[in-house]
C-alpha cells in the first residue's frame, strides 16, 4: 500500500469500528447527536487534529441545515450558522446541500460563495471548507459532511477518499444500517 493511502486505509479502520459502537449505542436508542459526536471526534483524531469536522442535518422541508455535531468547531459559529437556508451562494455546506454535490473551498477568505459567511469565519480562524453532502436511502439528502482548515488548502486524493468513506458512514448512523 502506498503512502498516499495510508490516511484514508487509517479512517476506513477506524470509522468501521466507529460504525460498531454507533449500531450498539443506537440499538440502545442514544440520542442521534452523541452518535455523530463519536463519528466526528474519530475522524479528526485520524486526521492527527490538523481539521476540525461538522455534520450538519438537512430538515424534513429540505430547506434549511441544523446542528448535527462538530465537536471542535466553536459553539458560536455552530449556533450562528444552525438553520440556515441552503442556496448557490450559502458557504460550502449550505451550497453543497442545494446542489447535490461537494463543494470544495480552498480559501474561503476569497471564494463568492462564502461572502455572507466570510466574517463569521475569520472570526474563528476558518480558512478552507470542504463540504460533501451526506446521501440517504429515504431521502436524497440527508445533511452535510464537512472538513475545516485554519490554513487555505486543498484536498488530497486520499483525503477525497477517506471523506467518501466518512459520508457513508453518516448516512448508516443517521438513517441507521441496512436490514
Amino acid at each position: 500500500m502506498g503512502a498516499r493511502n495510508i490516511l484514508a486505509e487509517r479512517v476506513r479502520a477506524s470509522l468501521a469500528e466507529e460504525a460498531a459502537r454507533a449500531r450498539h449505542v443506537a440499538a440502545g436508542r442514544e440520542a442521534l447527536p452523541h452518535i455523530l459526536e463519536l463519528l466526528l471526534a474519530t475522524v479528526e483524531v485520524q486526521f492527527e487534529g490538523q481539521m476540525l469536522a461538522s455534520i450538519l442535518l438537512l430538515d424534513e422541508e429540505g430547506r434549511r441545515l441544523l446542528h448535527g455535531a462538530a465537536p471542535s468547531l466553536p459553539a458560536d459559529y455552530c449556533a450562528a450558522i444552525d438553520g440556515v437556508k441552503i442556496g448557490p451562494k450559502v458557504g460550502s455546506c449550505g451550497t453543497a446541500a442545494y446542489l447535490g454535490h461537494p463543494v470544495y473551498v480552498t480559501d474561503i477568505a476569497i471564494d463568492p460563495l462564502w461572502a455572507d459567511f466570510r466574517e463569521l469565519a475569520a472570526a474563528h480562524g476558518l480558512r478552507a471548507c470542504w463540504s460533501t453532502p451526506i446521501e440517504g436511502r429515504t431521502r436524497p439528502i440527508l445533511g452535510t459532511f464537512a472538513i475545516y482548515y485554519r490554513t487555505p488548502r486543498s484536498p488530497t486524493a486520499d483525503e477525497l477518499e477517506a471523506i467518501r468513506h466518512i459520508v457513508h458512514t453518516a448516512a448508516e448512523a443517521i438513517e441507521g444500517p441496512r436490514a
